[in-house]
């Protein structure tokens, strides 16, 4: 079963992770946060940075299921971005991001495992408005990219232990800047069991 969870029947189920003073639904079941200044998710393996105030819209999605967005990020400073998240604790997460480098559009992806963060650049974006997807099957996850929703470019793949219990959403950041706007336009999610969960 596929479902938007930023549907008005399935939104109140959602939680949030450092609520945000300002965020929107729209009535076509889409999502806009005003990301904080200065908010990030980010373990410095040098021991210099350490953040988790970015604001994260988490449901709890289990160990297999398929998360999807199509996003747009005002981007005004360097590493402005919004992007998908799964969280099993403060200290084991990943997110794939729609990223500002200071000078274009790219993906990032960050894998955090006890509590150090393994930061990876990928690929210059030429959309405003890309798709991103994260597949988690047990322990094995899958980030991906796409400018149409149709083609799909493999960004990461690793393993994620102890994840039954993950948590899985949207996250709006600005970790140097003074804030930006992040737009959802949906967040599907299916149940990789084919199980209804609503």
């Amino acid at each position: 079963m596929i479902s938007n969870l930023f549907a008005e029947a399935t939104r109140k189920q959602l939680e949030w992770l450092n609520l945000p003073e300002r965020y929107t639904y729209s009535e076509d079941g889409g999502l806009a946060i005003e990301a904080p200044p200065k908010s990030d998710f980010f373990q410095d393996p040098a021991g210099r940075h350490f953040a988790d105030s970015a604001p994260f819209l988490y449901w709890p999605a289990g160990d297999s299921f398929e998360l999807t967005t199509r996003l747009r990020v005002d981007m005004r400073h360097i590493y402005d971005s919004g992007c998908l998240m799964v969280m099993v604790n403060e200290r084991n997460w990943a997110k794939l991001c729609f990223e500002f480098n200071g000078q274009h559009a790219t993906i990032v992806s960050v894998v955090t495992r006890d509590g150090v963060s393994d930061d990876c650049n990928s690929e210059r974006v030429a959309v405003e408005n890309p798709y991103l997807r994260v597949i988690k099957q047990n322990e094995c996850v899958t980030f991906s990219y796409s400018h149409d929703g149709v083609n799909w470019t493999l960004i990461r793949y690793f393993g994620m232990q102890n994840s039954e219990a993950c948590l899985a959403g949207v996250v709006a950041q600005s970790p140097q800047g003074a804030g930006c706007l992040v737009e959802f336009d949906y967040l599907a999610f299916q149940d990789a069991h084919n199980e209804s969960r609503f």
